[in-house]
């Protein structure tokens, strides 16, 4: 019988990338992303428990793998990939609906759909509304939805204005109760 052995990251670290395992998540967000050529960073993906991750998953070079909060997860080996088939299922729905949200022509149609489903997948109810409960700056965003961060906090702050959201200081956003 293989036994896993549970890894431990912290918010901020990546995670490192073999081409013999993938990472289950037990705990924790994770987001994958590439840099283009001229520097930018382009998000693949947000990822939480129970979905996998790994450099075998993506033809994008170079592919990082960043906690965007503490994070536990078991490397899983080549050998032992096809237990993993319902988690592979999930990850092609989650792709699929991120690729309807990104093609969204209205911008702030596009962000809200995000923030929507960033709710459902990472939110925990507050007495407010939904907790977003990872920090997620204006610049994530931005990348995640090939947006302009100027843009992103314009929308942002509409969307303050009209009672969607908060954005308290510690850069959590919370959708709030219609």
């Amino acid at each position: 019988m293989n036994r896993h052995i549970t890894r431990f990251f912290q918010q901020g670290d990546v995670l490192p990338e073999e081409s013999n395992h993938l990472w289950l998540i037990i705990d924790g967000v994770i987001k994958s992303y590439t840099v283009d050529q001229q520097g930018k960073t382009i998000i693949l993906g947000f990822w939480g428990t129970q979905e996998v991750v790994g450099k075998p998953l993506s033809n994008m070079e170079p592919h990082f793998l960043q906690c965007m909060k503490d994070v536990q997860a078991i490397a899983i080996p080549t050998i032992q990939w096809h237990t993993l088939s319902g988690n592979l299922l999930n990850r092609i729905k989650q792709i699929q609906e991120l690729s309807d949200i990104i093609r969204n022509p209205q911008t702030s149609d596009r962000l809200w759909l995000f923030l929507q489903w960033l709710g459902i997948k990472f939110g925990r109810d507050i007495p407010e509304g939904r907790l977003i409960d990872f920090k997620i700056t204006e610049l994530i965003l931005a990348h995640a939805l090939g947006m302009n961060e100027i843009t992103v906090g314009e929308i942002l702050d509409q969307f303050e204005r009209e009672n969607l959201i908060l954005q308290p200081e510690n850069q959590h956003i919370i959708l709030l109760q219609n």
